[in-house]
Order: C-alpha cells, then structure tokens, then sequence
C-alpha cells in the first residue's frame, strides 16, 4: 500500500489537472476498496495524503475537489487530524478551498461561523452548481443551527443579486421551520428583478404570510417586469387576492 500511496501523492502534487484527477478518483476507489475489504488502520493513509487531500480542496478542476471530500468526509470518522484542516482550510482568502472544506464539514454536520462565511459567500458564486450546493448544505444546518438561518438572511442584503436571488429562495424553504417573512418583505423592492421574483416564490412556500405582506405581493401585479408581474399574479391568487 505504501507504493500506492506515493504514487497518488505524487499525482495529487502533478502540475496536470488530468494526473491530478486520476489521483483523486484512484484515491477515492481504493479507499473503497479497502473499506469493504475490512480496514481499520486508516492512519498511514492519512498520515501522508491529508496535506494533499486539503490542497485538492482549491483546486481548479472541480473533479478533483469532489473526490478530495469524498475522501476527507470519510477520513474524518478515521482520524482526529481531520477537523482541524478543514478548520484551517476554512480560513480566508482562499475561497474555493473555504467553500470545499466547508462543503465536508456541512455533509458531517458540522456549524461554526467559518462555515457560514464560506457557504455565504459560495451563494454568490458563478457556478450555478455551487450556488445550489451552498443553499441546500445552508437548509441542512439552519434546521440545528439559528445562526446558520442569520447568515443567510445577511446574504440576502449582499451586493450581488445572484447572492440574493439564493438567499431568497433558500428562505423560503427555510420558513419551514424559521421566522423568515419579515426579512423577505424587505426585498420585495429589491433593484432587480430575479431577485424580485425570487422573493416572491419563496414567500409563497412559507406556512403563513400576514395578510399585509399577501397585499404587497399582489401590489407586484404593476411591477415593471413581466416575470414578476406573473409571478406576484399567480401567488396572490393562490391567497384568493
């Protein structure tokens, strides 16, 4: 094993992002393997492949951040040197590993506010798959977590509307089970209108909505942008409005 392990450090550490991801997904595969097989002493593995394993965090090829977490998830049930690189990989400025150490501490259940800085800021990243992945891991932990649903509610005041739009949408789903009106009928008026029509989405999935902020939304019915117009119609009707 210890032949195998040099071999994927080295290809984790390769300057080519195809050898970087062979690693990563033989990595992956073997550790498999070896569970099924029965292992129990994952501590030379780790030993030697964590440094690499939380430098795949950032990397560029988003294959390689997967199978990295896939990995540290596992890892951390196996070894107590786990948690604390991802808590130092959580640190700033580097966001793309912050939002993949975050991304595994989320999946095992795990809250602190490194965790809920990266995912916020993740909200707003261009890649639409990151954005969702952030909002769902957000829902997962506000249900545990309150200080989770706060920093949410904070994104929704963030300088980028696919940030808000998020946020927006992430709320609604969270009303389930926090108070979440007040904060969207803040950004009915928000300047843009995805963000607009986000909120009135979420404010339709909420259990109950005050009669006043039902009359908000219907007063949508004179936005200016069509979408919204149709979304404010269609969910003001559902209220009998």
């Amino acid at each position: 094993m210890s032949a195998d392990l040099e071999r994927i450090a080295r290809g984790l550490s390769s300057p080519d992002p195809g050898e970087r991801l062979a690693a990563a997904r033989s990595l992956e595969a073997q550790m498999a393997a070896l569970l099924e097989a029965g292992a129990t002493d994952w501590t030379p593995l780790a030993g030697r492949l964590l440094p690499q394993l939380v430098a795949g965090l950032g990397d560029a090829e988003k294959g390689v951040q997967v199978h990295c977490a896939n990995c540290l998830q596992f890892l951390a049930y196996q070894s107590d040197a786990v948690l604390p690189a991802l808590r130092e990989a959580l640190a700033p400025p580097e966001e793309r590993r912050a939002w993949a150490a975050a991304f595994v501490a989320a999946r095992l259940g795990l809250w602190s506010a490194e965790v809920g800085r990266a995912l916020a800021a993740a909200m707003g990243a261009p890649d639409r798959d990151i954005r969702w992945a952030a909002a769902g891991h957000a829902l997962a932990l506000g249900r545990s977590h309150p200080d989770c649903v706060e920093v949410v509610k904070g994104v929704l005041r963030a300088p980028s509307p696919a940030a808000r739009k998020m946020a927006a949408y992430c709320l609604g789903a969270m009303g389930g089970y926090a108070d979440v009106a007040g904060v969207l009928a803040g950004r009915l008026t928000d300047p843009d209108r995805d963000v607009r029509r986000a909120v009135v989405l979420a404010l339709n999935r909420l259990p109950q909505v005050p009669p006043e902020l039902q009359r908000a939304v219907a007063a949508l019915r004179h936005d200016p942008d069509a979408f919204v117009r149709r979304a404010a119609d269609a969910v003001a009707r559902r209220w009998g409005l």
